[in-house]
């Protein structure tokens, strides 16, 4: 639904959700809301897990928690399934994290996770917020991190003042420009795991036919993992990059098909081959894993990721404005 600037700000419905582990991002989506209401807005407050449809607000704030660098899955995934709706209405996201006062003392930008969901929505702005993390908090690795970095770094005054200036916004605030980030294609994420899995399947066959069965599948149980590995890191390096646990099914399950092709038809057995553990089963759990936890490794990078969308789109995008 699209902004009409002829209706009453009281009557316009605007959407704040929030992913959360320990309730501090809550706590800042609440002071949002309250400020928002007060402005005259009807605010809907829920958690970011239990929202279905964003089709039926005429703006939407979302906020997430940080861990290392990652935002809070809950909030990740309300925007990645809300993406049309979210590309119909101005929207704004904030992040909760920082155990210091660096968020007061300097504009912290997105995080690249975080960078590439605005790129996709469109969204009109971003603020970090500092966090909380109570000292008797429960839970690995937050009760490890609280017995050095227990604190409340919430800035009410901020936030409010944040969440003030989204209020006047929002009567004149459009849609942004959303962008199809190229690093998130179908097929790049495709060609990726063909690829891998075709050097997987060549390299197996060549070792059949020059050694023995174990010794070959073996050696192919240790390299097929480091070709995935080195594909990873090429993939997941620019931004917008799919999120690692699919990636890491998709590209398994492609190589194990063709290994088990492969070996088959080199050692010309039926189909009891895919009851090899060492041939089959084991390659597949490790590309599954060094594809996963590179992605994962890959995605916690403190630096900015570089963006794959081309210069005039990102020059369009910037020419807009965010608040």
């Amino acid at each position: 639904m699209k902004p009409d600037t002829e209706t009453p700000s009281r009557q316009r419905r605007v959407l704040v959700a929030w992913g959360t582990k320990l309730g501090g991002t809550a706590e800042i989506a609440r002071m949002i809301g309250e400020v928002l209401e007060r402005e005259g807005y009807a605010v809907e407050l829920a958690p970011a897990a239990e929202v279905r449809d964003a089709s039926s607000y005429d703006a939407v704030v979302v906020g997430g928690a940080l861990y290392a660098n990652r935002w809070h899955r809950d909030a990740r995934r309300f925007v990645s399934r809300n993406v049309d709706a979210l590309r119909r209405v101005p929207v704004w996201l904030f992040s909760s994290g920082p155990l210091d006062d660096s968020a007061d003392r300097r504009e912290i930008p997105p995080v690249s996770q975080v960078a590439a969901l605005m790129d996709r929505v469109g969204a009109r702005g971003h603020a970090t917020f500092g966090g909380r993390l109570r000292a008797d908090v429960k839970g690995f690795p937050a009760a490890a991190m609280a017995k050095t970095m227990s604190g409340d770094w919430q800035n009410p005054e901020r936030i409010r003042a944040w969440a003030a200036e989204v209020a006047r916004a929002i009567p004149g605030a459009r849609p942004g420009v959303a962008i199809e980030l190229p690093a998130r294609s179908p097929g790049r994420l495709v060609a990726h795991g063909v690829l891998g899995a075709a050097v997987c399947a060549a390299v197996l066959a060549g070792l059949l036919r020059v050694a023995s069965i174990p010794a070959a599948v073996s050696i192919h149980a240790v390299l097929a993992p480091l070709i995935f590995m080195g594909l990873a890191i090429h993939y997941f390096r620019p931004r917008g990059a799919r999120d690692p646990l699919p990636v890491a099914l998709i590209w398994a399950a492609t190589a194990g098909a063709l290994d088990a092709i492969v070996f088959a038809g080199v050692t010309r057995v039926g189909l009891e081959v895919l009851a090899s553990f060492t041939a089959i089963w084991l390659p597949f759990g490790l590309v599954f894993l060094a594809t996963w936890l590179t992605g994962l490794v890959m995605s916690t990078l403190p630096w900015p990721k570089p963006s794959s969308t081309p210069r005039g789109d990102r020059d369009a995008h910037a020419s807009l404005g965010r608040t």
